[in-house]
């Protein structure tokens, strides 16, 4: 199945910085770096930076014919990422990945897979067929209700003996 998987650019950069077992990566070895892991993929790429198009030079050297890297300016990084995701078709087939709170909560809402930079980068580094668990549950479970017993055992616990029902309604919802 075809993932369309949207990257942080910027913000995976900063956990390449910290988290990967290689010296300092730059823009244009992100973009080899992803290509590598998504050699045996199928999946649609979408690498998003913060600002203007580089120079044609460096534009180019970062061109692949597997990733669609976009830049932001005039807006940010976030900004265009969260624009991607409100318009995907089909949010069950997208991944994102970041470790911005905004796009993760976005991501979530719409039901997206969701990643946060470090984990993704122990994925691009794994040894070749080790599992990674790194994407996020796009739908966390939601906690189930506590039951009769166990919310007079709470109340008990904190010293709440008589509600009224009037009152618990107010507190309860």
């Amino acid at each position: 199945m075809l993932t369309h998987v949207i990257i942080d650019g910027n913000n995976l950069l900063f956990a390449m910085h910290e988290h990967a077992p290689i010296p300092a990566v730059g823009r244009e070895t992100l973009v080899r770096v992803i290509e590598r892991w998504a050699q045996k993929r199928e999946d649609k790429i979408t690498l998003v930076f913060d600002g203007p198009v580089p120079e044609t030079r460096m534009a180019r050297q970062m061109d692949s014919p597997r990733i669609t890297v976009k830049f932001s300016a005039p807006l940010t990084a976030d900004d265009v990422i969260i624009k991607l995701i409100r318009k995907t078709k089909d949010p069950g087939s997208t991944r994102v990945v970041s470790s911005d709170t905004a796009i993760a909560t976005e991501a979530k809402y719409r039901r997206c897979a969701w990643s946060d930079s470090p984990a993704f980068v122990r994925e691009v580094f794994a040894a070749p067929g080790t599992p990674a668990d790194t994407s996020q549950a796009a739908t966390p479970e939601k906690p189930k209700a506590p039951s009769p017993e166990e919310t007079e055992e709470w109340l008990k616990t904190f010293g709440i003996n008589q509600v009224e029902d009037n009152d618990q309604e107010d507190w309860m919802v």
